[in-house]
């Protein structure tokens, strides 16, 4: 009989940090699958000013590397997702990148 319990995916959290235009965005939209409504400019100020206002979620997943499926013990993950946190890189929103 074939297992039937749910894939488990192991979550790792990236903060995508730089100077303002250095293509934090960019590289986000690139390597992601996932996006959330939050994600890629969509607030129209942003879009207007050409940078990044709001913290941005998108995520992408890969297969669990065999050096982690090793070391996670019982824990028996299937897959790896990175959720990538593309925050603004203007220095007048730091409290943003912070909260």
């Amino acid at each position: 009989m074939a297992d039937s319990s749910p894939p488990k995916t192991l979550n790792f959290n990236v903060g995508v940090l730089g100077h303002v235009d250095s293509g934090k965005t960019s590289v986000a939209r690139a390597l992601s699958s996932t996006a959330s409504t939050a994600a890629f400019d969509k607030n129209p100020q942003s879009k207007e000013r050409g940078i990044t206002l709001d913290l941005g979620f998108s995520a992408f997943t890969v297969p669990l590397p065999e050096h982690l499926k090793e070391s996670c013990g019982e824990k028996q993950y299937d897959s790896l997702q990175f959720t990538l946190v593309d925050c603004p890189g203007h220095a007048s929103l730091i409290r943003t990148i912070i909260g």
